[in-house]
């Protein structure tokens, strides 16, 4: 089980590092061959959301099913406490915000503790079985969602802070910086 794990993503991995191109992906040309659709060694990518792969092999598909959506919602986390820091991060170097850095790294850690609210957008967008009896599961999460929720995640951080007229630029500048991000992030 930890085999195909690691195969799906290393799949994975090659597949965002390689780009698109013309020329099926490698992991496209297994995945004909394995008798499976391309996204369960590919993933999925596109501009409304963030896609994650989940496999599960149990003793019946119910319990496959469940842990294929735990490991692809852990994917999920995963890539959205990157996104989280890399918004962060962004607006900090575009920005400067040395006076608001304290209330930026609460804003950062509010939502990374609360990723599970974010998750709670999520959706099993595709499932397959495989000849094997491995289950696997393509779990989405819209990228409207997970604006959305940082923005209340954002506004709930605020609300601990002594909200000075900096701390308020600092809340919006963020929200953009969230939406202009996630809308340039393909």
């Amino acid at each position: 089980m930890k085999k195909t794990l690691i195969g799906i993503l290393a799949c994975s991995l090659v597949f965002m590092l390689s780009g698109c191109g013309s020329k099926p992906t490698s992991a496209a040309v297994q995945a004909e061959q394995d008798g499976v659709p391309a996204w369960v060694y590919e993933g999925k990518k596109d501009n409304s959301g963030i896609y994650a792969v989940g496999a599960g092999k149990l003793s019946n598909d119910i319990t496959s099913q469940k842990m294929a959506k735990a490991q692809a919602r852990l994917e999920l986390a995963n890539e959205v406490q990157v996104q989280v820091k890399g918004v962060t991060q962004t607006y900090i170097d575009d920005q400067g915000a040395d006076g608001d850095r304290q209330y930026l790294a609460a804003l950062t850690e509010n939502a990374l503790l609360n990723t599970e609210a974010i998750l709670n957008g999520s959706e099993q967008a595709d499932m397959f079985r495989a000849k094997d009896g491995t289950i696997y599961v393509l779990m989405f999460l819209p990228k409207s969602t997970f604006v959305t929720e940082l923005a209340k995640q954002a506004e709930e951080t605020a609300k601990k802070f002594n909200r000075t007229s900096s701390a308020e630029y600092t809340e919006a500048k963020m929200a953009e910086a969230y939406e202009k991000y996630f809308s340039n992030n393909k």
